[in-house]
Parts: structure tokens; sequence; C-alpha cells
């Protein structure tokens, strides 16, 4: 009995802890050897090779794998401008991204110095691209910048986005993923043409939940979609805490566009609930929320910062187009106060709409009305051009629709003025 308390107490104690195993990314590479050699880790060149490198650890049996990356910019597997992942099948297992580290993985700054993941002219496939039937316990992708700018094109003389001859592929797809989480933190998106993500993913159990978390997306085209893939399970809660939406625009510069929000909300059957939480809402050229499904899940619209969201309809009123629903047969846009008195929102408390004081250069823009084109004989681009579709007779001249942005890291587009700073994404959040 004895002998056997003793086995009992060596291995509860003596045992060695399995830590996760962890690969660094880029930098410096004598500095990110060493680095890795001192933390019992393995440097690897690319982001290919680290996805590579884990899926072989996580389909073997390892339960969890973090990669580490230096700042610099990842542009796709051998310089493709975008990464096929490979196949995870580990229901048990976790992979973290964590990027923003300097050349010699000492000290961390996601927003300050960014590990961008970029692409090149005439991008053929998403940023990301999920292998099928990949399985993983969580995924959490934490501190990166992801640009798509060298893939779109933009009129010269108007400074817009030409939809027609962008790449049409979203950031991330997600091809039915199954997980039990799913979390972007510390991410800015940035220039996106056509979505950065619907999360479409596959709810491994009842108790799965997507969140977004101190993320912005600025000047980009319908960003985000929240909804999840049929499947035996739905999410139980979606999440969108302290992020900001800068600048996005509609699909179509037209009021009558179908969907002219930075986010949309998907139908009941996409999560039991979403909480939208201390966010920033700003300058949203077609509106801040989509939300036209009769049934919906259960809404939290609580602490959040909507202003400036009207443009696109004609509302200069700073609190317009907080939320677009279906009402009457038509969509309705709705004001920060009225959010309380839509049906799926279970509450909508102290909801503001006050400046932020992040300057954001709108131009002149102008509206199209489809209904109208054909008597607006002085616009002078076709809208053909511009939107990527055919629009029979007249032109238009769309200034800055979804004109080319850069991230600045020196200056992130963080709330300044107080009172403000609360809302939305910023640095003191970065965990």
């Amino acid at each position: 009995m004895r002998f056997q308390l003793v086995v009992f107490l060596f291995v509860l104690f003596c045992a060695p802890v399995f830590a996760a195993k962890t690969y660094l990314v880029g930098g410096d590479k004598e500095a990110g050897k060493a680095a890795a050699e001192a933390a019992g880790a393995k440097w690897v060149k690319s982001l290919t090779k680290a996805f590579a490198k884990a899926a072989n650890d996580l389909n073997g049996g390892e339960n969890e794998v973090v990669v580490k990356l230096a700042a610099g910019d990842q542009n796709g597997d051998l310089g493709s401008g975008a990464y096929a992942l490979p196949q995870f099948n580990n229901p048990s297992g976790s992979l973290t991204l964590i990027g923003g580290f300097d050349n010699a993985f000492a000290k961390r700054d996601p927003f300050g110095t960014p590990t961008v993941i970029t692409t090149i002219a005439d991008r053929s496939a998403p940023l990301w691209t999920f292998a099928r039937n990949t399985k993983l316990k969580a995924l959490v992708v934490d501190g990166l910048v992801w640009d798509a700018t060298a893939s779109n094109r933009y009129d010269a003389k108007t400074n817009s986005l030409l939809k027609g001859t962008s790449s049409t592929h979203v950031f991330i797809k997600l091809n039915y993923f199954e997980t039990d989480l799913l979390e972007f933190r510390n991410n800015v998106f940035l220039n996106a043409p056509h979505r950065v993500i619907e999360t479409l993913i596959r709810a491994a159990t009842p108790q799965a939940e997507v969140r977004f978390i101190n993320s912005i997306f600025l000047n980009c085209v319908i960003p985000l979609k929240l909804d999840s893939a049929r499947f035996r399970n739905k999410p139980k809660k979606m999440v969108v805490d302290h992020c900001s939406f800068l600048l996005n625009w509609a699909y179509n510069p037209d009021p009558n566009t179908g969907n002219p929000c930075a986010l949309e909300i998907g139908p009941k059957d996409a999560a039991g609930e979403i909480h939208i939480t201390n966010s920033l809402f700003y300058a949203n050229f077609g509106g801040a929320i989509l939300a036209l499904n009769q049934q919906m899940p259960g809404l939290t619209l609580n602490n959040n910062n909507i202003i400036g969201n009207g443009m696109l309809h004609g509302q200069s009123d700073a609190d317009a187009v907080a939320m677009i629903v279906s009402a009457g047969g038509r969509k309705q846009p709705l004001g920060v106060d009225d959010l309380e008195d839509v049906p799926a929102v279970d509450e909508a408390e102290d909801n503001v709409s006050v400046l932020p004081g992040i300057p954001l250069a709108l131009g002149e823009v102008k509206t199209v009305d489809a209904s109208k084109i054909k008597v607006e004989k002085t616009w002078e681009n076709a809208v053909n051009r511009i939107l990527g579709r055919n629009v029979s007779g007249g032109t238009v001249a769309i200034k800055d629709y979804a004109p080319k942005k850069s991230y600045d890291p020196v200056n992130p587009p963080f709330a300044t003025r107080e009172g403000a700073k609360q809302y939305g994404a910023s640095a003191a959040n970065v965990k």
C-alpha cells in the first residue's frame, strides 16, 4: 500500500507537464532560432510550413499547438497571395495563432508591430481556405492584419473600388469547419472587396461559440455575416465585443441594394443568441447592422457607440440606421433608440451616438439610386464598370466608393475622445 502511494505521488508531482507544441514563424532567423530553443519551441520560416507542422502534430495526437508570428508580411503559399490550409482532424485539438511579435520574439504589439496577411494582384482564391472535413475543438486567431489591397483595382479618376475587376473572393472560407470555438481577437480586416467572413461553422456540440474580440473592420464591403452551417447542433452563442466597424460599404452604392450594412445577422438557426457589446459602428456607408430575417437568434445589443451610418439613405441624424429590419413589407432603417422595439432584441441598453475622434476621410461620396440612373446624364463613369454589373442607360460618377485605405501601425484607428474610448477596439484590450 505504501509503495503504491509513493508511485502515485511520483506520477502526480514528478511526471513531465506536456505544454503546447509551439512554432515561431518569421522575423530574424538567428534570433528566432535562439528564442525557439530557449522556449522549447521550433522556428520555421513561413506560415505555410507552420500550418503543415501544426496539422501533422494535431493529426498525430497532439492536443494543443501554438503558432507565434513575427511582424512582417505573410503573402500566401510560396508567394501566391493565398493559403490553402491542410486538413486538421482532431476534435480534441486546439490551434492558436498569435501575431505581432518583434523580430526576436521578445515583445508583442499586434496593432503596433503587425503581422500582415497580404496578397498579390489577380488573387484567385480566399486569403485562407480551410480544407474540407476539418475538425478542431478550438481555433483562435489573435493579432493579424488582413489586407487585400494588392488584389483590388481602383478607378484612377474617382478613386473608387472597381468591383468587377477586383478579386471577388472572401478573406476566409471556412468550408464548414467543425469546432466548438472559433475566435478572432486583435485582428484588423482591411480593404475587403467582397466580405471578410461568413461564419459557416459546424457546431461540434451545443456549447459551441463564435467570437470576434477587439478587432477592426476598416473600409470593407459588407465585411461580416454571423451565421452557421446547418448541422446537428447550432452554436450556443456568437459574440462581437469591443470591435470597431469603420467606414464599411454597402454591396452596391445604391439605397436599394440587398446588403448595405457592416454586420449582418443570420436567421434563427445561426445561433442560440448573439451578443454585440462595447463596439463602435462609425461612418459605415449603408448602415450598421442588417437584420432582415423574420425569425432571428435572441439579440443583446448593449453599450455600443453607433454614429454616422446613414449616408447611403440620406439620413444625417447621428444615430440613424443603427439597424435595418424587415417591417411593413419593406426594409426599415431604425435609429439607436428604436433598437429595443425589434422583436428579436432581448436587450438594447446604454447605446450611444458620440463622436469617437477617429480621423476618417470620407471624400465626396455620391450615392446612386438605380431607378434614376437614366436622368443623370452628367455623371462620368459607367455603373457597370464600377459595380461590376450591367445597367442599361446612363452613366454615373461615384467618387470615393470604397477607396483604398492604408493601416498605420503608428496611429491605429482607435477612439481618442473622452467618453468614447471605451467603445470599439483599443490597445488597452490586448491580452
